[in-house]
């Protein structure tokens, strides 16, 4: 497929999510694909399409993948595929899925997952802490930290008693702002990341994605959440 094809099919990838809610059936085949099914996350020069359903019609099966795409500028064709990643399974989101180590923003600023630390017999806690050292990480986001617990947000030891628990999808493991940094600035993660406010994370092949589910707070000053993302960092593995 030549870049143009490429860009064009991208272009009505983009159609049919924004103007149809329908899948497509493969020619050929007996799967359909649901790109309204799944997340489009944008980053620089990447798009990361995250659990895309690819159901067989005739048995029902449902396989999900994780798709990202790189481009590049040309002054004559305009936007095109500069890279296109091997498609990736994504197996169900659990604690076994999330890969702790550094990881760093586009921005240059690096954070730390830490863990797992057994709670109970089926929940783990993670920790996201902003992160410095003499090589890579110069940079400080001190002391932004986050709190996940592996598990259902129903019944979740931080966060179960939100109104909005039920209604998450399961598609994350959730935690909340335990400390809010104090930065500000076009990063990926900023002080619009207050104290308390929902987190959710998932694993996407070295990329770890974080989204703010809160926005605002009530009469009350409790921050308000939401079913999807306000917000959305993505952060890339570094070799340690």
């Amino acid at each position: 497929m030549t870049n143009l094809k490429r860009c064009c099919f991208l272009g009505a990838l983009f159609s049919a999510q924004i103007g149809s809610i329908n899948a497509e059936v493969i020619p050929g085949t007996t799967l359909s694909v649901h790109f309204e099914s799944s997340q489009i996350v944008g980053s620089g020069r990447h798009l990361n399409m995250n659990r895309l359903p690819v159901i067989d019609i005739d048995s029902g099966a449902t396989v999900y993948y994780d798709v990202s795409f790189k481009f590049t500028l040309d002054p004559v064709e305009g936007l095109i595929f500069d890279q296109i990643s091997s498609v990736a399974v994504s197996p169900p989101i659990s604690a076994a899925n999330i890969v702790p180590g550094v990881y760093k923003s586009q921005q240059g600023y690096c954070y730390k997952l830490e863990g797992p630390t057994s709670l109970t017999d089926d929940r783990v806690l993670y920790t996201l802490r902003g992160y410095t050292d003499n090589n890579e990480c110069s940079r400080s986001v001190d002391p932004f930290s986050v709190q996940i617990v592996s598990g259902s947000a129903n019944d979740h030891p931080d966060i179960g008693n939100r109104e909005i628990v039920s209604n998450l999808k399961s598609s994350y493991v959730y935690g909340y702002v335990s400390d809010q940094g104090g930065w500000r600035g076009s990063f990926a993660i900023s002080t619009t990341w207050e104290q308390n406010e929902l987190i959710g994370i998932r694993q996407s092949g070295d990329q770890l994605i974080i989204g703010l589910f809160s926005q605002g707070v009530d009469n009350s000053g409790t921050p308000v959440d939401f079913i999807d993302p306000r917000e959305t960092a993505i952060l890339t593995k570094i070799i340690e």
